[in-house]
C-alpha cells in the first residue's frame, strides 16, 4: 500500500504579486499542476485563486490598489490592505507548509513577512530561487536552513514525493488533518 503523508495537507503559495509581471500566477499554476500530476493529494492556498468569498480576484485587487493609489486614498488603501493582509496571514495559520517563491528581481514585502509568521510558526518551508542558494539574499541564511532552498519548482515538488512516499521524514511535520475530520 502507498503511503501518503501529505494527502489532504494544505500548502500556502508565498511570492510576489504586486510587481511580478504575471501578478505571479505562472509559478503557482504550475506547481499546482506539476503536483497534482506526480499523484500529490496536497490542497494548495492560492492567493492569486482566492477561496471564494474572502476577497476579489488578484487583478482585480491590484486594479483597486492602482487605483486608490493614484487617486491618493490613503485611508481607504490602508483599510484593504489590512484585510488584505489578514486573509493572507490566516492563509499561513491554517497552511500545514508552505512553498516560497522568491525571484531576486522582483521587489516584494509581503512575502518576506509571510515567511517569518511560517518561521515563528515552526511551520515547514521551501523557498525556490531562481538560480538557487548563490542568488539567494544573504540575510535568509541567518534565519533559514540553507537545506530548504532550491532551485527549480521540480526540485520540490520532487522533495515533496519523497517526504510523501516516507522516503524523507522530520519532526518539523505536523499532519492530522486524517484524524480531525470527525470531530
Amino acid at each position: 500500500m502507498k503511503k501518503e503523508c501529505l494527502k489532504e495537507s494544505l500548502c500556502y503559495l508565498v511570492g510576489p504579486i504586486d510587481r511580478a509581471k504575471d501578478s505571479g500566477m505562472g509559478w503557482r499554476k504550475e506547481i499546482i499542476s506539476m503536483s497534482y500530476n506526480k499523484g500529490l493529494r496536497i490542497k494548495f492556498l492560492d492567493p492569486t485563486n482566492k477561496v471564494v468569498g474572502l476577497q476579489s480576484e488578484v487583478n482585480e485587487e491590484q486594479l483597486k490598489i492602482k487605483n486608490l493609489k493614484k487617486e491618493g486614498k490613503w485611508d481607504e488603501l490602508s483599510e484593504f490592505m489590512h484585510t488584505v493582509v489578514r486573509t493572507d496571514l490566516r492563509c499561513i495559520d491554517l497552511s500545514d507548509f508552505i512553498i516560497f517563491y522568491l525571484d531576486p528581481e522582483v521587489h516584494m514585502c509581503g512575502s518576506y513577512f509571510e515567511l517569518v509568521t511560517t518561521l515563528q510558526e515552526k511551520k515547514p518551508y521551501f523557498i525556490i530561487v531562481p538560480g538557487g542558494k548563490s542568488k539567494t539574499p544573504s540575510w535568509l541564511f541567518g534565519i533559514c536552513k540553507h537545506e530548504n532552498i532550491y532551485s527549480s519548482l521540480e526540485e520540490v515538488v520532487e522533495c515533496l514525493i519523497k517526504i510523501n512516499s516516507g522516503e524523507i521524514s522530520s519532526d518539523r511535520w505536523v499532519l492530522f488533518r486524517e484524524q480531525i475530520k470527525n470531530l
